[in-house]
């Protein structure tokens, strides 16, 4: 087991859980359904063939920073005649033609530009391209232009496929080394491989064993339940909407206390009677704060600037 998974983060880096919290939630939502995620929001293309696997690998190394700056208004792009945003906005960006992989080898800014054209600002342009001029490298260079050959290559299994998604593809590791051990979060990696096999006709296994994906939004919804609590200077600081920098304490701690509280509460429910699965409990949590009807009142997220989330 992982550090993230087998211990809390230490109290002084800003972060601590609260288990009565857990144990509390864990009882409200004994009768709650936990389905899985289906990825069947606008902005993804149709079909279940081998292209499906390349635009989760493109698609995914990018999804990331979907927050504006201050002052600036959220990033919305139009298709199919209607304005979306958040992921499913940056989906259908590529989601606009057939994904040819070769395509993006030569990406650069000014294409990324018109790509990603829309309303709003998307931080990072320069940071995308390049993240995706890389990917498109390792899949041709690597695995001979198909993410198809990878996941062949791992057996059809979820774990296997993050360690080759993270070693062989630029932008999906995501990790960092700390005095207490290595912090492996490799969120977009996790991300992928669970699209990947919601349209698979063969079932990618073993997706139950992976960590929720922490990212903006999990933190903030399990801090409004009251598991996560912030000490005053990170609240501070997170409902300020002042920058965390990325690799801090405090942005490590966070990150790290909602994989360890979500394992908390998974347990918490199975123990009232409700068994879930890691990415089933994921997706719900990622519901309430962004389309639960709470989700207006849940507050502020913590703004990092980065790729890996």
């Amino acid at each position: 087991m992982t550090l993230i998974r087998s211990s809390p983060p230490p109290r002084d880096w800003g972060v601590s859980i609260d288990r009565r919290a857990s144990v509390g939630l864990a009882d409200r939502w004994r009768e709650r359904d936990f389905p899985p995620p289906a990825f069947d929001y606008p902005g993804l293309p149709p079909g279940q063939d081998e292209a499906w696997f390349d635009f989760c690998v493109l698609g995914c190394s990018v999804i990331a920073c979907l927050w504006p700056p201050t002052g600036e208004s959220v990033w919305a792009t139009e298709f199919e005649g209607v304005w979306l945003d958040d992921a499913p906005g940056l989906f259908a960006c590529f989601a606009r033609s057939p994904i040819q992989v070769e395509e993006f080898l030569t990406f650069g800014p000014r294409q990324a530009r018109d790509f990603f054209a829309g309303r709003g600002t998307l931080q990072l342009i320069d940071e995308r391209a390049s993240t995706m001029r890389g990917v498109a490298r390792a899949l041709s260079d690597r695995w001979g232009g198909r993410a198809l050959t990878m996941v062949e290559r791992a057996g059809w299994d979820g774990p296997r496929l993050v360690e080759l998604l993270v070693e062989t593809i630029p932008g999906y590791r995501d990790e960092a080394e700390t005095p207490l051990g290595q912090l492996s979060f490799n969120k977009l990696a996790h991300l992928c491989v669970a699209m990947m096999n919601s349209r698979s006709r063969q079932p990618i296994g073993r997706l139950e064993t992976f960590p929720v994906y922490p990212d903006y939004m999990l933190p903030r919804v399990l801090r409004h339940y009251g598991v996560l609590r912030y000490g005053s200077g990170l609240s501070s600081a997170v409902d300020g909407r002042q920058l965390i920098p990325a690799g801090s304490d405090w942005e490590l701690a966070i990150r790290w206390a909602t994989v360890f509280a979500a394992d908390q509460l998974r347990a918490d429910l199975k123990r009232t009677g409700n068994p879930v699965s890691t990415p089933a409990l994921d997706y719900a949590l990622w519901h309430d704060a962004v389309l639960g009807p709470e989700a207006v009142l849940m507050g502020e997220h913590h703004r990092t600037v980065t790729m890996a989330y």
